[in-house]
């Protein structure tokens, strides 16, 4: 398994893990993401950061985050490990190497929210000494 970094050629199959993943979705909308978000995080290398692991060519997870690194933290919006492989360090591999990154670019917090149902993702931040903060509603509307 190799650790890199995402290209434009990853858009399609991000797009349906992202739209497709129940743990992933966080709007009241059929698709949460839109292609548009996900090639700026894919082409925007000064504020975004897409890590991508990849098994026999292909996508087996990814890691997205934002980098202010003028305010020096970087927030994270979506970790995401196929099933089939989750429980194998994959997503210990993509934060291993995006934390390596923050620290080259000056980060010195990290924030990461998670679904309050996520259990799993609780667990892995918890254990990746993450310190849990106050709960909070996310509350969103789409401009038309």
């Amino acid at each position: 398994m190799i650790i890199r970094k995402g290209k434009i050629s990853d858009l399609k199959k991000l797009m349906k893990f992202l739209n497709e993943t129940p743990e992933l979705s966080e709007g009241i909308e059929k698709e949460t993401y839109t292609k548009r978000w996900v090639s700026s995080c894919l082409t925007d290398k000064k504020m975004s950061i897409v890590l991508i692991a990849e098994d026999k060519g292909e996508i087996v997870g990814f890691w997205i985050a934002e980098m202010w690194k003028e305010r020096e933290y970087s927030f994270t919006s979506d970790i995401f490990v196929i099933p089939e492989y989750r429980t194998q360090g994959v997503a210990t591999k993509l934060k291993e190497e995006y934390e390596k990154i923050c620290k080259k670019e000056g980060i010195k917090k990290i924030l990461v929210l998670a679904l309050t149902s996520n259990e799993k993702m609780h667990k892995f931040m918890e254990k990746n000494n993450y310190e849990r903060g106050s709960q909070f509603y996310l509350y969103d509307k789409r401009l038309k």
